[in-house]
């Protein structure tokens, strides 16, 4: 099932706008390991993301299970969340 992710980088990135920033993956397995890969590339478009709680700083992604630009344009609301649990590990939280 294809879905929509818009990425928020942590305390030093904005949350976009939906239109211009929100990524299409062909599942939601693959939309986590992007996320999840972002810590480790230190050389590309994410600099210095690590793997913390989103409540301490860290990422956080918003996940839709349609486009978002074609049924709410700005103001959409996550199917789900992506971030950093507290003792480590990437979770999918419900909204």
């Amino acid at each position: 099932m294809k879905v929509w992710m818009l990425w928020h980088g942590g305390a030093g990135y904005a949350r976009g706008y939906i239109d211009d920033d929100t990524e299409a993956f062909d599942s939601l397995k693959a939309a986590k390991h992007s996320f999840d890969s972002r810590a480790d590339n230190w050389n590309t478009y994410y600099p210095c993301v690590d793997r913390i709680p989103a409540e301490d700083g860290g990422p956080s992604a918003w996940i839709f299970f349609a486009d978002p630009s074609e049924y709410m344009g700005s103001d959409a609301y996550p199917d789900r969340i992506l971030e950093y649990g507290p003792r480590g590990g990437l979770h999918v939280n419900l909204t």
